[in-house]
């Protein structure tokens, strides 16, 4: 039988592929002895003569100390901080945030695989929840977009802007400096609206899709923008937006066409320790912040019940059941997503997903790329 994680690492290889583990194409190459794990057999590919490991392909490679990621996984979706995690599991605060940061790229790859094929029917919501990075003169819009129907979370990027508002006369003095080495241009939210936008390329039954948004000004721009360029609309596969703007000031509730991402604004406070209200664990870094809401994307989308009335009374069914997702496809992902390790090249990701992925995101906080 086919083994889905066990093929040549080599990207150049013949043998690079989902192979059969029946021995034909590697051959046994020892046995590698470890701290952590005991000894690891070892394989080499006949083609290539690459060699390679069961660690490999394992959510544990190269950590020394091995880890229950299924139980770090819930920890990190109980509003704990990196800190209090690290103490109760026994991992530094930088141990946690690379395991994190593994959770978060299979986190990525498993929603990608599980939407193959499965395309977008229903209207959706879109909005940019409000935070702020490092400090308050880096405020940020986590713009996400959401299924009306099913509140299933389909997308997400980041913006970053300039501080605005009422300021102090220490604090305009402070910005005079603040932003001098700064550069918000790759991340304005008129830009990072359009990638959010974008994913819609191809994943929709028809040619046109319902949206609704705030009465912000960008959003209108950006629209009417995309709806206007009628060339090529076919090739980029690109759908008519039909947009339509609901006042922030109509009373919050299940009728109201923004209860999607108030919904989703309400549970990212309550979830993520990142946004609570005059929090002391506010994001250091916006690179990290990411992997923490891309966890959150796919605990509420996959494991968090669809209703919650007591500990006793919840339902089995789950947000993405709307979508029409394969019961026994989800049911193989779920098995392997916190023991195997996704590797990038094997789906199709959204841009900003691999943006995510390879902490590459415009950010004015950091030069170039973080360390992956």
């Amino acid at each position: 039988m086919a083994s889905y994680f066990f093929y040549c690492p080599n990207p150049e290889c013949p043998n690079n592929s989902p192979l059969s583990d029946n021995g034909d194409w590697y051959e046994k190459h020892g046995v590698h002895p470890t701290k952590a794990f005991g000894r690891v057999p070892r394989y080499q590919c006949k083609e290539c003569g690459r060699t390679f490991s069961d660690q490999t392909f394992s959510l544990n490679y190269y950590l020394k100390k091995q880890t229950d990621f299924k139980a770090l996984f819930k920890h990190l979706n109980s509003n704990n901080s990196d800190c209090f995690i690290g103490r109760n599991v026994g991992l530094s605060v930088d141990s946690v945030q690379l395991r994190r940061e593994r959770l978060a790229r299979n986190g990525m790859f498993f929603q990608q695989k599980i939407l193959e094929n499965i395309p977008i029917n229903e209207p959706l919501a879109a909005d940019g929840f409000e935070s702020y990075t490092k400090s308050k003169f880096y405020p940020t819009n986590i713009n996400i977009m959401v299924g009306s129907k099913s509140l299933f979370l389909y997308y997400l990027t980041e913006s970053l802007q300039r501080r605005k508002g009422v300021m102090t006369e220490r604090q305009k003095k402070r910005v005079k400096t603040e932003y001098a080495d700064k550069s918000f241009q790759d991340s304005r939210l008129h830009s990072k609206f359009r990638v959010l936008l974008e994913y819609l390329k191809g994943r929709t039954l028809n040619q046109s899709v319902t949206l609704f948004t705030d009465e912000h000004k960008t959003y209108k721009r950006v629209i009417d923008k995309m709806n206007s360029i009628k060339t090529g609309r076919e090739e980029t596969q690109m759908p008519r937006i039909k947009h339509f703007q609901i006042s922030s000031l109509l009373p919050r509730d299940k009728n109201n066409p923004l209860h999607p991402v108030n919904y989703h604004d309400r549970q990212i406070r309550k979830d993520i320790p990142n946004h609570r209200r005059k929090t002391i664990c506010h994001a250091r870094n916006d690179r990290c912040m990411l992997t923490r809401m891309i966890i959150y994307m796919v605990s509420h989308n996959f494991f968090k019940p669809l209703l919650i009335k007591s500990s006793r009374n919840q339902t089995a069914a789950r947000h993405c059941d709307a979508l029409g997702v394969d019961a026994s496809n989800l049911v193989y992902w779920k098995s392997v997503l916190f023991t195997k390790r996704f590797i990038q090249s094997r789906v199709n990701l959204p841009e900003y997903f691999k943006d995510i992925w390879f902490k590459r995101t415009a950010t004015p906080l950091n030069e170039g790329r973080d360390y992956v």
